[in-house]
């Protein structure tokens, strides 16, 4: 990774340094990575960042699902009372 040097203007660096100080980022560099990114390439797909497709993700929703079914269906789960 190379390493870039930029100038923040007086009410970003407040806004970065806010974000930190909540424990959001751990630092400055990673605050205004992530607003980069954001901006230009835009968010981040859960299923890219988990590595799995559409389609695996429904195929074990429906799996889980069906297993729920059938537990509800044979009395195994007890109702939920809050």
């Amino acid at each position: 990774m190379s390493s870039q040097h930029i100038t923040l203007s007086e009410p970003l660096i407040r806004l970065v340094d806010t974000q930190v100080k909540t424990g959001r980022f751990k630092d400055a560099s990673a605050a205004v990575q992530e607003a980069v990114w954001s901006f230009f390439v835009g968010p981040v797909s859960p299923f890219e960042e988990y590595r799995v497709t559409a389609e695996e993700v429904e195929k074990s929703a429906k799996r889980d699902l069906g297993a729920i079914k059938s537990d509800r269906k044979a009395g195994r789960l007890k109702p939920w009372k809050p």
